[in-house]
């Protein structure tokens, strides 16, 4: 299970969020809505990822507080926004974002986009390389495929991916199935080291 801090001071949209992602199992969410709770929260805990929204209520808003964070540890942040002003957007990309969601946001879109979040993280802490080669094989794969790749690679097994999308355990597998005859890959290392070496998460 994911562990995620969610700063985001709209109690209905730190709700919708929370239950949201605490379906099936998917991740613990921790909800603050200043900085000093996201602080005190951040510092006791080890969080895979954090989604923070930009605009806040408070002396801080969301961009200082990750500015802020990343000088303690590094952690994937995700940023929700119900603006796309050009000034903000180019101050939080000084942050290192790994993606924005402008609000109103897609349920799926959301999921999706921590999946890569993570999956891109795994690749920078890791130094994979880019291979050219294997983003051209992606043409092979079907939008459903690339989707489920994505989640396998994040970690997830059949039955938790079934779950997600909401398709039975056996279309995972026979997609599974697909996906290994199409890439020429037997094992689940495989296909994440290979999804890692993509731009898959670039042509999204």
């Amino acid at each position: 299970m994911l562990n995620i801090l969610l700063i985001e001071d709209e109690f209905i949209i730190a709700k919708d969020i929370k239950t949201l992602l605490g379906k099936n199992n998917y991740a613990e969410v921790d909800i603050a809505k200043n900085y000093q709770t996201a602080l005190t929260y951040y510092l006791q805990n080890n969080y895979h990822l954090i989604i923070s929204d930009i605009n806040l209520n408070s002396h801080k808003d969301g961009i200082d507080i990750i500015e802020e964070f990343s000088k303690i540890k590094k952690t994937p942040v995700v940023y929700l926004t119900a603006y796309s002003d050009k000034d903000i957007i180019k101050r939080a990309e000084k942050t290192m974002p790994f993606a924005f969601i402008l609000k109103p946001y897609n349920n799926n879109q959301l999921i999706a986009t921590i999946n890569l979040a993570l999956l891109n993280f795994k690749k920078d802490i890791n130094n994979i390389n880019k291979s050219e080669e294997n983003t051209v094989k992606l043409n092979l794969l079907t939008s459903r495929e690339k989707e489920i790749l994505i989640v396998l690679s994040s970690g997830k097994l059949s039955k938790e991916i079934a779950e997600l999308l909401n398709i039975s355990t056996n279309t995972v597998e026979q997609h599974k199935k697909n996906i290994r005859k199409k890439l020429n890959l037997k094992t689940v290392g495989e296909l994440i080291n290979f999804t890692l070496s993509t731009r898959l998460f670039e042509l999204r």
